[in-house]
């Protein structure tokens, strides 16, 4: 099984990295600037069997340096002949984010295409295998936990994965055959339970995020008695509510929704958001 690359790239161009007949070549392209603020932008140009398929083009970013980068050659969608190239850049930003494009073959393997993914928080990140089945996958975590009853930094968010099916990423997350990757997300959660009390800062924000990955796992009704004796009902964070969206004003289309606790809050949030059913109690 070939692992994935992992590049940290300069801006001269050079790295290469081949799968098969697959080939694909990394580049920082960039413009000078007068002020010395010059552009840069991360070019892929991938090949097969010499002949250039297409190319991907990363985050353009200001400023002088590299850009951080992962570039990969891996097989992402068994359903045609080719392993899928990868490319995951940094846009800028305090906390976002990960520009990940993928260029993939049709069935028949004679076109090629790009699948982007739309951008989440973080930086560059690449696909793995954690089922260990050859099949790659973009495994993240659910950005809509984020800022939802916490800080950023007080937020935790149950692990999303991601499978790449002809012209478009699919979530997964809640297929039975992903459950090992919540179960060792759980897992890695008990420390949490392990601090004293008075070092569980904004516990609501990393409560929503275990209830719901226990709600993955078939667990939602022990994972909720459970919360219901540690949750902070101090905390205000999240009771308000706009859940009809936002016009391109920022202001909210409907009056917000006010909830008159954290377990009422988090129970509709987990309904909204597909981890539990919109008919559950």
């Amino acid at each position: 099984m070939l692992l994935p690359l992992l590049l940290a790239l300069s801006p001269a161009p050079g790295p290469v990295i081949a799968n098969g007949p697959v080939v694909a070549v990394l580049e920082n392209r960039r413009q000078p600037k007068p002020d010395g603020m010059d552009e840069v932008q991360p070019v892929a140009t991938v090949r097969v069997d010499g002949k250039v398929v297409g190319q991907l083009m990363g985050a353009l970013r200001i400023g002088p340096g590299s850009i951080d980068s992962v570039l990969q050659v891996v097989e992402m969608d068994p359903a045609n002949p080719y392993p899928e190239v990868l490319l995951s850049t940094f846009t800028g930003g305090a906390h976002c984010c990960n520009d990940t494009r993928v260029l993939t073959s049709s069935p028949d393997g004679r076109r090629w295409f790009e699948v982007r993914r739309d951008p989440v928080n973080g930086g560059p990140n690449g696909a793995s295998d954690p089922l260990g089945n050859g099949r790659f996958l973009l495994v993240d975590v659910d950005n809509r936990f984020l800022y939802q009853f916490a800080s950023y930094a007080g937020s935790s968010a149950p692990s999303q994965i991601w499978q790449l099916e002809g012209p478009r990423f699919v979530d997964i997350s809640h297929q039975p055959a992903v459950l090992p990757l919540h179960r060792r997300r759980l897992q890695e959660m008990e420390s949490w339970f392990k601090q004293p009390a008075d070092q569980r800062t904004e516990a609501n924000g990393f409560l929503a995020a275990w209830v719901a990955t226990k709600a993955l796992v078939g667990e939602f009704d022990s994972g909720w008695k459970r919360m219901l004796g540690l949750y902070d009902r101090s905390s205000d964070w999240g009771l308000t509510s706009c859940e009809a969206g936002y016009n391109d004003k920022g202001e909210c289309r409907q009056p917000e929704r006010r909830y008159a606790s954290y377990p009422e809050a988090l129970r509709a949030f987990l309904r909204r958001t597909g981890y539990l059913p919109s008919a559950s109690p």
